[in-house]
């Protein structure tokens, strides 16, 4: 490998995986993005103690910013879900 393809990886977002973190969620990352029918993106993303949340968005969404609001509230909410199972709600 030569020293330009290291420094460009090391300045990539991404990692050896494909993965990148979620913007304001710590300890969130997305896993690679891929088309899904009817013009949607399949998302996943992997989270603490490897959990993983899977969810389909229209492709429109396809802005990172917006994408980043969505994934953030399927995250609270997994979360939350999460949370109250604890509690034997």
């Amino acid at each position: 490998m030569d020293a330009g393809t290291e420094r460009d990886r090391d300045a990539s977002p991404f990692d050896e995986q494909g993965r990148v973190d979620v913007p304001g969620a710590p300890g969130w990352r997305y896993l690679p993005i891929s088309p899904s029918g009817n013009d949607s993106l399949a998302v996943t993303v992997a989270g603490p103690e490897d959990v993983r949340l899977s969810f389909t968005v229209p492709g429109f969404l396809s802005r990172g910013d917006e994408l980043g609001e969505v994934t953030r509230v399927v995250i609270r909410a997994w979360e939350r879900m999460d949370r109250a199972s604890g509690l034997g709600a």
